[in-house]
């Protein structure tokens, strides 16, 4: 799978440009709880979440993108030309929570 550049969620113009454009964009979260309020903010610009599409966190393989977090589905209530259904991908940095006692000797 060839890596999407990833936007950070203040850069609102270009992730709804590039949202509009392919139908889907990559974005970097500090943490699973500042993605509602980054959709919300999206709604200024017409694009909102598609709430009977639960989110989906098996979208992409955890072992082959730790950092991925989840695919949430939105539609462009401003721009209805899309003949795909669009989806925002949230990746945060993966931290490992805890370590096995063998690893430490």
């Amino acid at each position: 799978m060839e890596r999407a550049f990833r936007y950070q969620t203040g850069e609102t113009d270009e992730i709804v440009g590039e949202l509009r454009k392919n139908g889907n964009v990559e974005v970097d979260v500090d943490s699973e709880d500042k993605i509602r309020p980054f959709l919300k903010d999206l709604e200024r610009y017409g694009i909102y979440e598609l709430v009977d599409i639960p989110w989906d966190y098996e979208a992409i393989s955890f072992f082959e993108n730790q950092d991925f977090v989840c695919r949430v589905h939105v539609e462009d209530r401003e721009d209805r030309s899309h003949a795909t259904s669009l989806y925002i991908d949230f990746f945060s940095e993966y931290i490992e929570k805890s370590y096995d006692e063998i690893f430490w000797g």
